[in-house]
């Protein structure tokens, strides 16, 4: 028989447990006869397996519609009969339980918490599946599946409805990725798709998982997407609502005796609305070097055309082009005027790759020709820059064209920067931008750069909020990220995150300018003394620390107590980098009190990284001359961090030390590969549960941070006996860190706990 295949789908607002779905092949299970052990679990083939899965859901007003749809196979040779089931979360209304298969509705009931955690025990008890534990005291939704023919299909679809309640101005809808790999049988490919509507403008929205996409329609619809495996941490969609111009959501965790952690999330309307556009002088700076010849070429002026069909008649511009020698195409910025913009197409087209790269008289140009103040407000001057190249005529050396560019900026222009390709200064980009207070971006292999200018051109045509400063009235917070902060524009949120000592109400003060004139809006939130709800907070904050301290190495050098601190909160956290990887490898080797010969480092994305060699020296990113395509570089070492100026590993490091950046800065699976051990490469090495961080060491997941030599300390709890039983019944925390599998050592209290299956009586 098997275990439950799948524990799946809906999530109710801000519930301390998950909504699931599994499929339970076999009759109902029958608890064991008192004081009669349970029989040890052997796992046994699947012969019913999930092919795919989609859910859809509809929040409209705070009421979630969710629909599931999933495709069961059976390779047995006999027909197979299963028990559908889908736990509830505390305090959710299911309205309209509908469940169809194969055209033909099928009659399901409705279990209370009572009854539904009697039945998790059962299945545990006699299945060993511990992931059910997750949803134990929640209420259950049950159905009878029958026939699933052997050799063929059955579709199954079910629809939900669920009232979200909003605490502390947020509503949350969660679906449980990691549930859905309990279980024995394989489970097929997952899409999500998740649309808001609110008739309040929606203030912020935010899904924490990597690979989710958000879509903002208006002010007052999202649509968030996830396709994938079945493998991940909890997906859960945060959103809030605005009752103003600006918004600003809370997301706090804090657990008993310890600082706090906080999200804040500040949006802005996402369109300027009765707003007066600001006067904006705009200037595009494009690399036409012999390097953008091609295909590169065609993409900068299409490109061009982009940037010249986001202006507005209120807007002046200017495009620089520059090689050897830079050629403004015009004297001075003119106004965007249908006849001036017709010019400048014809202008564009003429463009030709030929030359070197003088970027620092390209952006002196740009810098130093401004219009005159006038009359109204002042400019807004942006400048986009465009590069695929280092420096190679004029001032060539980085501080000297920092220098100039400082020297040669009047009005505090905002620079953002656009690296096409690997070969460029990538240091000098991001100097560049921190000090003109802008932002860059990199075009990668495969991408257009024109499909990047016309979302940054559509963005920077919408500044909701300048010189932007946040500030939190007598909250005695520490850690805060980012420390300095830019321009924000409608449609953007701004994520700022950070730790507290203290609790409370207390007063946020978002201020900055509205085409020149100050502006200042109020937000009174409580920072909790105790906050459980939102576990994925902490990973938020590590993951915009953990690039700060990268940052400041790259800068600075590799100084002892930094490179000290990324490898604390890399292993404490899970933090996956190109950089931090490594160290959660060498965390898993020493719990395990030992380290292991051809450990092999493979990345989030699952593509082998090379062997781990400890951290020993290495070019980080460095490619291998005469070595073939197939061959994994070595894994970037964290203490050569920072030395590379241009390459992939450069642009690497860019986006691993950049809090604006998820890019490097996902906390995932990192996985191992040992070579020759079975599917072990295909078992994830960090999983979060109960808001702690453990990693696989051998079949056991092991809370990280655990002394050295802890197995001599660790007290011995059974699986599946009174006392694992009563652990789980304690506390949601628990429950979610038993329901790891069978194996797992955490530190409860005063206590270091060690569960797994009880050894084997023998008779004498």
């Amino acid at each position: 028989m098997l275990r439950s295949l799948s524990v799946w789908l809906l999530g109710g607002l801000l519930a301390p447990s998950l909504c699931s779905q599994g499929l339970w092949i076999g009759p109902q299970p029958v608890p064991p006869d008192q004081g009669i052990a349970p029989p040890p679990h052997v796992p046994t083939p699947a012969a019913v397996r999930i092919v795919r899965s989609a859910v859809r859901a509809e929040i409209v007003d705070g009421v979630a519609t969710t629909r599931i749809e999933q495709v069961y196979r059976n390779d047995g040779g006999r027909e197979a009969e299963g028990t559908w089931m889908l736990p509830l979360p505390s305090g959710a209304v299911a309205d309209g339980f509908e469940m169809t298969v194969d055209g033909k509705k099928v009659a399901g009931e409705v279990l209370d918490a009572g009854q539904a955690r009697a039945v998790y025990e059962q299945i545990v008890r006699q299945r060993r599946d511990p992931g059910l534990l997750e949803f134990a005291g929640e209420g259950l939704l049950r159905a009878r599946i029958y026939p699933i023919p052997a050799h063929g299909e059955v579709g199954v679809a079910v629809r939900l409805r669920a009232v979200l309640q909003p605490t502390g101005g947020l509503y949350e809808w969660r679906w449980p990725l990691r549930a859905a790999r309990l279980g024995d049988a394989p489970s097929g490919p997952v899409s999500l798709e998740v649309t808001i509507r609110s008739r309040t403008p929606l203030a912020s929205v935010l899904a924490p998982y990597a690979t989710a996409s958000i879509r903002r329609i208006g002010d007052r619809e999202a649509h968030i997407g996830y396709e994938g495996g079945a493998e991940g941490c909890d997906l859960r969609v945060v959103y809030g609502l605005s009752q103003q111009d600006f918004g600003l959501n809370l997301l706090p965790y804090r657990d008993q005796g310890n600082a706090g952690y906080f999200a804040m999330l500040v949006a802005p309307p996402r369109e300027l609305g009765t707003l007066a556009p600001p006067r904006r002088c705009v200037q595009f700076v494009v690399d036409t070097s012999g390097s953008m010849a091609g295909e590169k070429m065609d993409q900068a002026k299409a490109a061009l055309r982009a940037f010249l069909a986001s202006l507005r008649p209120s807007d002046c511009f200017q495009i620089v082009a520059f090689a050897s020698n830079v050629q403004p195409f015009f004297e001075a910025p003119q106004p965007a005027s249908a006849e001036n913009v017709t010019a400048a197409l014809r202008r564009v087209e003429q463009l030709q790759a030929a030359g070197g790269t003088n970027i620092g008289e390209a952006l002196r140009t740009a810098l130093e020709n401004v219009p005159p103040a006038g009359d109204g407000p002042p400019w807004l001057c942006q400048v986009v820059f465009v590069t695929d190249g280092e420096p190679t005529v004029g001032v060539i050396a980085p501080n000297d064209i920092l220098a100039l560019c400082q020297q040669s900026d009047r009005r505090q222009q905002r620079l953002f920067a656009l690296g096409v390709g690997a070969d460029l200064d990538v240091r000098l980009l991001d100097d560049l931008v921190l000090q003109h207070r802008g932002a860059r971006d990199f075009v990668r292999r495969n991408e257009k750069i024109e499909v990047k200018v016309d979302a940054l051109c559509q963005k920077l045509g919408q500044p909701a909020l300048t010189d932007v400063e946040v500030a939190i009235d007598g909250l005695d917070a520490f850690d805060v990220h980012p420390t300095r902060t830019r321009d924000l524009f409608c449609g953007e949120v701004l994520q700022v995150v950070g730790r507290y000592r203290d609790s409370g109400m207390r007063t946020v003060r978002v201020r900055g300018k509205q085409n020149g004139a100050p502006r200042e809006f109020v937000f009174e939130v409580e920072f909790p003394a105790l906050a459980g709800q939102h576990g994925f907070v902490p990973t938020l904050w590590a993951r915009q620390h953990v690039a700060a301290l990268l940052d400041a190495i790259r800068r600075n050098g590799a100084k002892g107590e930094l490179v000290a601190e990324v490898k604390r909160l890399a292993t404490q956290y899970g933090i996956v980098t190109p950089f931090t990887s490594q160290l959660i490898v060498e965390e898993r080797e020493r719990l395990a009190g030992h380290s292991m010969p051809g450990l092999h480092f493979v990345s989030a994305e699952g593509a082998p990284a090379g062997p781990a060699t400890g951290g020993g020296p290495a070019t980080p990113g460095a490619k291998r001359r005469g070595a073939p395509a197939s061959a994994p570089a070595a894994p970037p070492a964290l203490d050569q961090f920072g030395r590379a100026r241009s390459g992939e590993a450069a642009v690497a490091e860019s986006l691993s030390a950049s809090a604006d950046d998820a890019g490097g800065l996902q906390a995932g699976f990192a996985r191992v590969d040992r070579g020759g051990e079975g599917n072990t490469k295909d078992q994830p090495t960090v999983q979060q549960a109960g808001g702690r961080t453990f990693v696989r060491v051998g079949d056991e997941w092991v809370e990280q941070g655990l002394p050295d030599g802890w197995q001599k300390h660790a007290v011995l709890v059974a699986l599946c006996s009174e006392e694992w039983f009563a652990l789980a019944r304690q506390d949601a925390k628990l429950r979610a860190i038993l329901a790891l599998g069978e194996r797992v050592v955490f530190h409860w209290g005063a206590q270091l706990l060690r569960v797994g299956p009880a050894a084997p009586t023998t008779g004498k």
